[in-house]
C-alpha cells in the first residue's frame, strides 16, 4: 500500500502508485478551478454570501485572499501539476491590492506577515520579487515596532499575543529571513522583549498569568462566558500558549536572541506538560485552563480531543516538538512524538467535521508528515489519512473541498486556512521530496 523513503530515521512513508496518482488528480482540479483572478473573486463572493461566521476576503490575506492560493500554485508547478505564471498572477495581485487599500496590520493571516512569507515563497523561484519582499519586510518591522502592547494591569487580547494575528505570527514571519537588516533585527528584538516579558515570573507561582484573557476580551460569538466566566488561559496553538512557544523556538533557531528567552521557553513548554491529563489513549489536552474568581488556575478533569491543528493535543505536540527541535531537548521531543501518537490513536476512531487545514482533517495530515521523521506510527498512518481526506472530495462542489464553518453550514470555501487551497496544499505535501516551506506558517519554522 506505500512506498518506504530510507532516511535514517523512522521511515517517511510516501503513498503507493495508485493512491499518489488520486492525489494529483485531486490536486490538479483545486488548481484549474482557482488559476485566475476571476475565477478567485468569484469564488470569494460565493463563500462570503454563505458563510455564517463572516470572513475577510481581500487579495493580500493568506488565510483568506489570493496570497495564499499564490501558495497552492507555486507548489502545484514545482510538482508538475501547474503553472507558476498563475501562482505569479495571484502574488502580483494581492501586492498590488495594498496600493489601493494598504495592509493596516502586521498579523500572519491577515495582515503584512502573511504576505511577505507568501511572497518570499514565490521570490524562490522568481528573483523579481526580492525588491518588493525587502520593502514588504520593512514595512512589517516598522509595524511590529508600532504595534501597541497592553500595559501592566491591563487586559491581554489573545490578538495581541498569538499565532494568527498576534506578536508570535509576526515573529516567526520575521525569523524567516535569511539576512535581516537592522530594522527588521530591532522588530524581532522588540517582540521578543515582549513575549519574555509576558511569560515572565508567575504570580502566584506556576500560574501563567501573563496570558490570561479576561471576560471583557471575548470575542462576541462562542460560549467563553459559560465556560470561562472569570477567564481562561488558551491552550490552542493558533491562538493560546503553545503559538507563544512556537514563536519564542522559531526566534532562537533563526539567532534572534534575547535575555529570559531560553528560561521562557522552558516555563512555558513546562506549563504545558503541567497541564496534560491522560485517556485510555494517551496523553491529552484541553483546549482552556480555567481560572476561579481569585485568578487560580482550576485545570479541567476531563476533555474531549478537538483532532485539529488550531486546538487540541495534535497541536500541541506539534508545538513541543518545534521547540524540541530548535533546543535539542530530546526528551521533550519523546513527550511530543507520545502526544501526536495519542492523538492519531483517537483520530482512528473519530472524524473530523471538515478536512481543512485549520480545524479539520487537512491539519491532521499535515502534523502527521511533520512527525513522520520522528515517529513511525505517523509515518504508517500517513496513507490512510490521505485516503479519507480524498473522501471528502466532491468534484460538485465548485473547489472540490467545502468547509463547514458551523456545524451544517457548508461554505465554498478556496482560501488557505478554511478552505481547498489548504487541503490541495496538505495533499501536495505528501508527494514532496523535502519539508515544503508553507509549513512555517502552521509550525514557525
Amino acid at each position: 500500500m506505500h512506498t518506504v523513503r530510507e532516511t535514517g530515521e523512522p521511515s517517511v512513508r510516501t503513498p503507493d502508485a495508485p493512491l499518489a496518482e488520486r492525489v494529483r488528480d485531486t490536486v490538479c482540479l483545486v488548481v484549474s478551478r482557482t488559476a485566475t483572478t476571476e475565477q478567485w473573486t468569484e469564488l470569494a463572493l460565493r463563500a462570503a454570501d454563505q458563510a455564517a461566521v463572516p470572513m475577510g476576503w481581500y487579495p493580500p490575506s493568506l488565510s483568506h485572499g489570493q496570497a495564499g492560493l499564490a501558495l497552492l500554485h507555486l507548489y502545484a508547478a514545482r510538482a508538475g501539476l501547474g503553472d507558476r505564471e498563475h501562482a505569479h498572477g495571484h502574488i502580483r495581485e494581492a501586492v498590488l491590492a495594498t496600493q489601493v487599500e494598504p495592509l493596516s496590520g502586521p498579523g500572519l493571516f491577515g495582515g503584512t506577515a502573511g504576505l511577505a512569507l507568501a511572497l518570499a515563497d514565490c521570490a524562490e523561484d522568481e528573483p523579481r520579487f526580492r525588491p518588493s519582499l525587502l520593502r514588504l519586510y520593512d514595512q512589517l518591522a516598522e509595524q511590529a515596532i508600532a504595534t501597541p502592547w497592553p500595559e501592566d494591569g491591563q487586559p491581554i487580547s489573545d490578538t495581541d499575543y498569538d499565532l494568527v494575528n498576534g506578536a508570535a505570527g509576526v515573529l516567526t514571519c520575521l525569523s524567516a529571513l535569511p539576512e535581516p537588516g537592522p530594522r527588521v533585527r530591532e522588530a524581532a528584538a522588540v517582540l521578543l522583549d515582549r513575549l519574555i516579558r509576558q511569560a515572565g515570573p508567575a504570580e502566584p507561582a506556576g500560574t501563567a498569568r501573563g496570558w490570561l484573557l479576561r471576560p471583557e476580551v471575548y470575542p462576541p460569538v462562542g460560549d467563553h462566558h459559560r465556560q470561562y466566566p472569570h477567564g481562561y488561559l488558551n491552550l490552542g496553538v493558533s491562538h493560546g500558549v503553545p503559538g507563544v512557544a512556537v514563536a519564542l523556538a522559531a526566534a532562537w533557531a533563526a539567532g534572534h536572541r534575547r535575555p529570559g528567552q531560553r528560561e521562557a521557553l522552558t516555563a512555558l513548554t513546562g506549563w504545558l506538560l503541567g497541564h496534560r491529563l491522560t485517556d485510555d489513549q494517551g496523553p491529552l489536552w484541553a483546549n482552556g485552563v480555567p481560572v476561579d474568581e481569585l485568578g487560580a488556575e482550576r485545570p479541567v478533569a476531563h476533555c474531549h480531543d478537538q483532532l485539529a491543528w488550531c486546538y487540541g493535543t495534535a497541536g500541541i505536540a506539534a508545538a513541543l516538538l518545534a521547540v524540541a527541535d530548535c533546543t535539542g531537548d530530546d526528551g521533550l521531543r519523546a513527550s511530543a512524538v507520545e502526544a501526536f501518537e495519542a492523538a492519531l490513536r483517537r483520530a482512528a476512531g473519530a472524524e473530523p467535521r471538515t478536512p481543512t487545514l485549520c480545524h479539520g482533517l487537512a491539519g491532521l495530515v499535515m502534523l502527521a508528515e511533520e512527525f513522520g521523521p520522528h515517529s513511525a506510527a505517523a509515518a504508517q498512518a500517513l496513507p490512510g489519512l490521505l485516503e479519507r481526506l480524498l473522501a471528502y472530495a466532491d468534484p460538485r462542489h465548485p473547489v472540490v473541498f467545502a468547509d463547514e464553518d458551523l456545524p451544517g453550514n457548508t461554505v465554498d470555501d478556496p482560501g488557505l486556512l478554511s478552505g481547498a487551497a489548504g487541503v490541495a496544499l496538505a495533499l501536495l505535501a505528501a508527494l514532496a521530496d523535502e519539508r515544503p516551506a508553507w509549513f512555517r506558517v502552521f509550525l514557525g519554522r
